[in-house]
């Protein structure tokens, strides 16, 4: 039962990570196309900055959040850590797991809400042009989901295997 909700967690992590890339490689062709269009004939793209601040950076901040703890890539600190007796180190794990899983369950739930509320609204960006953004916002209470799913999952798997360790995947070993 727990293999298949990792197999599932490591899909949902690894699809939003390729959203991700995605959004990256638009925003890369599409500032690329801005300069073109401005440097060779003078006519920038109407609205070019406001989509990609308000659409490809979020892709590419959010939904890579995931992944990026299921490999546990994020930054900690371990002043104390080596200092710990083993069953200190887990249950601080532990504990820590069940904080993060808290805290964006508290992100999920208020970034839902003001998307929610953008969406009723209609909300839109002035600029040059006017740009929905609305749409952009429901991203972040994906991301948090996400994130938050892994973090109980870490946290599970910190209670229960002992051998469970936050070291980051090594990627010599095709983790990714």
């Amino acid at each position: 039962m727990l293999a298949r909700i990792d197999k599932g967690l490591l899909l949902l992590a690894r699809a939003l990570m390729l959203l991700a890339g995605a959004g990256l490689a638009l925003m890369m062709l599409q500032t690329v196309a801005g300069v073109v269009a401005d440097n060779f004939w003078n006519q920038p793209i109407p609205g070019n900055l406001e989509i990609i601040s308000v659409y490809h950076m979020v892709l590419v901040v959010f939904l890579p959040l995931a992944f990026v703890e299921w490999q546990h890539e994020n930054i900690e600190v371990d002043l104390l850590w080596q200092l710990m007796p083993g069953w200190m180190q887990r249950t601080v794990l532990v504990l820590g797991y069940l904080v993060c899983a808290a805290f964006f369950a508290i992100l999920v739930r208020q970034t839902w809400f003001d998307a929610v509320a953008a969406m009723a609204k209609g909300e839109m960006m002035m600029g040059n042009v006017y740009v929905l953004i609305w749409p952009a916002k429901f991203v972040l209470p994906v991301g948090f989901a996400a994130i938050g799913l892994v973090s109980l999952r870490h946290a599970l798997n910190a209670a229960l295997d002992p051998g469970f360790s936050p070291a980051p995947a090594d990627p010599a070993e095709g983790h990714i």
